[in-house]
């Protein structure tokens, strides 16, 4: 079952109950994501475009304030580690996080949601995954030093390995219309 993204939207913006404000279900989404594994900012937005096969992921404007406010009310912890020269906060759910996001799970509403959001997660979507891995290596090449020149040459290998790929691929499916 592929999710809408017109359904998720309406999920995430509806009201119900105190529960379901606006901020409070992207807040129980985001929760429940950062729930399966400590996880950077970055890793939290490619989660959330896995989950919804790249159909809602809030901008970054979006998800550090609320990540901010999360950290503020306790429900998440972030810790400093370095990769290289960049900082990198990651994000852990913490005892009252995890009981907020119980309390979450006991409405009927959010579970459908959850539910929805792994079972888009389980059909995928190709593009969207090929999408997030090249953002990644764009991510890590600006960390590379651009004086290693036989890195430089395996990764420009790498990539016209794959524009072959591509490109065969292509003219297969021109020459079989």
């Amino acid at each position: 079952m592929r999710i809408s993204s017109s359904l998720l939207l309406s999920l995430i913006y509806r009201r119900r109950g105190g529960m379901f404000k606006r901020r409070g279900v992207l807040k129980g989404v985001v929760l429940y994501v950062v729930r399966k594994r400590p996880m950077s900012g970055y890793e939290i937005l490619k989660e959330l475009s896995r989950l919804t096969a790249g159909r809602f992921v809030p901008s970054p404007g979006t998800l550090y304030p609320l990540l901010a406010y999360l950290e503020s009310e306790g429900l998440i912890t972030a810790r400093e580690i370095y990769v290289g020269r960049r900082r990198k906060k990651i994000y852990e759910l913490t005892p009252q996080g995890e009981e907020h996001l119980e309390r979450l799970m006991e409405v009927e509403e959010f579970r459908s949601l959850t539910q929805m959001l792994e079972s888009g997660a389980a059909v995928g979507d190709l593009l969207v995954a090929i999408r997030d891995e090249l953002v990644y290596i764009d991510e890590v090449f600006d960390e590379v030093e651009g004086r290693d020149e036989a890195l430089l040459e395996e990764i420009l290998t790498l990539l016209r390995r794959l524009e072959e790929k591509v490109s065969t691929r292509l003219a297969q499916l021109r020459r079989a219309r």
